[in-house]
């Protein structure tokens, strides 16, 4: 157990501030929560539960038909009273893995512009080539630690797609 343990860590840890990105990105297009936010560093992966802790609450607080429509954007086939049975990972693997989303990502292309590192810390310069000729450019601080480089800094992408989810 304590070898399969070992090995976990050692493929969840990247040796660079690129291998972090790249396996963010890799968690991402594989839609899996709990890999998605072991790439990332230990703040980061609170703060984007709690965004989705909160985003839980205001989902709790809507009507039925709401609800609906929400999954409906989502393309989940979900019922509205399965919501009391959520957690923040479970909103997290809505954002992640429905299947518009995902099917998005997979289409998208990542290039890594640069990297700017220091110390025990990075700046990697991301650009994101989504479908329909859409480019956004993300600048993403990385952090090391003994377990190896991981990604910071996603919580304000988070907030902005949840805020979006609910007001659409």
């Amino acid at each position: 157990m304590l070898q399969g343990i070992i090995l976990i860590l050692a493929l969840l840890s990247a040796d660079t501030p690129e291998e972090a990105i790249l396996d963010t990105w890799s968690a991402i297009q594989d839609g899996s929560p709990s890999i998605f936010l072991n790439t990332l560093t230990p703040t980061c992966s609170e703060n984007i539960l709690r965004i989705c802790s909160e985003y839980l609450e205001t989902m709790k607080i809507l009507t039925p038909t709401e609800l609906g429509e929400l999954f409906a954007s989502f393309r989940l086939e979900a019922a509205p009273n399965e919501i009391e049975f959520w957690n923040s990972t479970a909103v997290l693997e809505m954002l992640i893995s429905s299947p518009g989303h995902h099917q998005t990502i997979n289409r998208s292309t990542m290039t890594i512009d640069s990297i700017q590192s220091a110390e025990s810390t990075a700046r990697a310069f991301v650009t994101i080539n989504m479908p329909d000729n859409e480019r956004t450019t993300l600048e993403l601080p990385l952090t090391a630690s003994p377990l190896g480089w991981h990604t910071a800094g996603l919580e304000s992408i988070a907030e902005t797609i949840l805020d979006n989810t609910i007001s659409n």
